[in-house]
């Protein structure tokens, strides 16, 4: 009966012993979160919590694993600080703003795929057009024409691959068989070409 009472006793004791280490740190993290990014002395902390210094240390390391708090070695001390992670925290109502505007330009950007896909389509039928409706010359014969102009256009999408002239002549080579030639002529606009001049001054 003895015995039985020492370990109801001994238990007591611990149970004691524990809740107030529980207490203590409840009472450590108020003050911590109390005295924000300016910290606090380990030591002004044990005194503040009426705890002896060895104590408070123990309770200090269990914070630190948690990731809670930092601390900072001088040598007047170790400086005790509070990691404020409210700050990391995004509120529910931007939480959900965010999440509707990523919905939104999500949808967005489907939208817009969808719509370079249907310009690329129509790109791709008016070449075939086009094609149909250039007369296409497979002779290796000149061809004059009574023009001062000449545009010279590739059919295939890789576009021109070169170009060189010598004042005379002007070579044009593309990455793929096909262009289209045309000597129609376009009136140049003078205050272009003037402000084409000033540029290169």
């Amino acid at each position: 009966m003895v015995e039985v009472c020492s370990i109801r006793a001994a238990a007591k004791h611990k149970w004691g012993a524990y809740l107030k280490l529980v207490n203590l740190a409840r009472e450590a993290l108020r003050i911590l979160q109390e005295c924000g990014g300016d910290g606090i002395k380990s030591d002004e902390l044990a005194a503040r919590l009426l705890s002896p210094k060895r104590r408070v240390y123990d309770i200090i390391a269990v914070l630190r694993a948690l990731e809670l708090v930092e601390t900072v070695r001088r040598f007047d001390g170790t400086t005790v600080t509070w990691i404020d992670r409210s700050k990391e925290v995004v509120p529910r109502s931007e939480y959900d703003d965010l999440r509707l505007r990523l919905s939104d330009e999500t949808e967005e950007r489907k939208k817009l795929q969808v719509q370079a896909a249907e310009l690329k389509e129509q790109l791709r039928i008016t070449r075939t057009k086009l094609r149909r409706e250039v007369k296409t010359v497979e002779t290796a014969d000149k061809t004059e024409f009574a023009t001062r102009q000449l545009r010279v256009r590739a059919l295939s999408a890789n576009g021109v691959r070169k170009v060189e002239h010598s004042g005379v002549e002007v070579l044009i080579e593309t990455h793929e068989p096909g262009m289209v030639v045309d000597p129609s002529e376009v009136k140049s606009d003078p205050n272009e070409e003037l402000l084409k001049n000033l540029r290169k001054l």
